[in-house]
């Protein structure tokens, strides 16, 4: 909460904005949770439908407080709905996979130095989501918070990354 409150300017702003997050946590959390199914999603949801909200504070904090109320809302709807469409497009990119993508049993059929370089030819990014994730052995919900970004683009970007590394160990080439 604390960075949104900082993008407000002065205190009676950020007072303002607390009472609006206070008010409407719950409510947007359940739409946003409705629309996603899943709890994790519905937060990351949240969490960028109050980051929006304070980056246009300027513009709402005059609205009468039933149209307040409604654009919170369809905000909370629409940013749900967002997360949704961006899902669906990534899936129909880079199928699903679990953290088995790239078992051990696979990786050693490969040398470990073509291994080094194959991993080294990957972009930061990508080389950065893996070590997170498989020699620290975090979840999404700390990689994204270490990231900072959403756990659903962590996820993503594992995918991608463990995708181009299974292209570049086949002789393939990675994504663009």
């Amino acid at each position: 909460m604390l960075p949104i409150i900082l993008t407000l300017i002065d205190d009676e702003d950020k007072i303002s904005f607390e009472k609006i997050y206070e008010k409407y946590r719950l409510r947007i959390y359940n739409i946003s949770f409705g629309i996603l199914k899943s709890s994790e999603l519905a937060e990351d949801a949240a969490s960028e439908t109050f980051l929006y909200l304070a980056k246009s504070y300027n513009r709402i904090k005059e609205l009468e407080p039933h149209r307040l109320d409604y654009y919170i809302l369809l905000t909370a709807r629409n940013t749900a709905l967002d997360m949704i469409k961006k899902e669906k497009k990534h899936r129909d990119n880079v199928p699903f996979d679990d953290d088995t993508m790239l078992t051990n049993a696979e990786l050693e059929r490969y040398d470990t130095e073509y291994l080094k370089e194959c991993i080294k030819r990957l972009d930061f990014k990508e080389r950065e989501i893996l070590y997170l994730r498989f020699n620290c052995g975090l979840d999404f919900k700390t990689i994204s918070a270490a990231l900072g970004i959403t756990a659903a683009a962590a996820r993503k970007r594992l995918q991608y990354a463990k995708a181009d590394l299974r292209k570049l160990l086949e002789g393939g080439e990675q994504h663009e």
